[in-house]
């Protein structure tokens, strides 16, 4: 069974806040985990994974803080899960010829990597359309 971790869930949420704090400063990790009601020690693993990637950066000192080292129009979702949780596979090989279940579950991990490959800027504006749905439902 797929299943999508605790760490890339958490994570790709802390890297969704950054994004909304893209062009306004550093965000102080004490900050985001309040923000996003995830443990402080668990976040600063996940941060410490994506700083080593390339995916966010940090400054040091009272003003210090986080924020994302690739524009969020330029960072797919696709590769914050692989940073944090390893590859998409459903299928960890080839399937044999005329092998119809390989063949699906084949089809299911590209549909699944299509589905992630959106950046992350489109999937904070699809945050912001089902907050603003949100309200006015209320």
């Amino acid at each position: 069974m797929f299943a999508v971790s605790n760490k890339c869930r958490y994570g790709l949420t802390a890297v969704l806040t950054l994004a909304g704090h893209y062009d306004k400063g550093l965000l102080q990790i004490k900050e985001i985990a309040v923000r996003d009601a995830i443990s402080r020690p668990f976040l600063e693993q996940i941060f410490n994974r994506l700083g080593r990637a390339g995916i966010v950066t940090s400054v040091r000192g009272k003003k210090g803080g986080y924020r994302l080292a690739v524009a969020p129009t330029h960072l797919p979702v696709l590769t914050i899960l692989q940073v944090l949780g390893g590859e998409i596979e459903i299928q960890p090989q080839p399937p044999e010829p005329h092998d119809a279940v390989g063949w699906l579950f084949g089809e299911a991990e590209q549909h699944l990597k299509e589905t992630f490959n959106i950046s992350l800027d489109e999937l904070l504006q699809k945050k912001q359309q089902l907050q603003e749905y949100f309200v006015y439902q209320i």
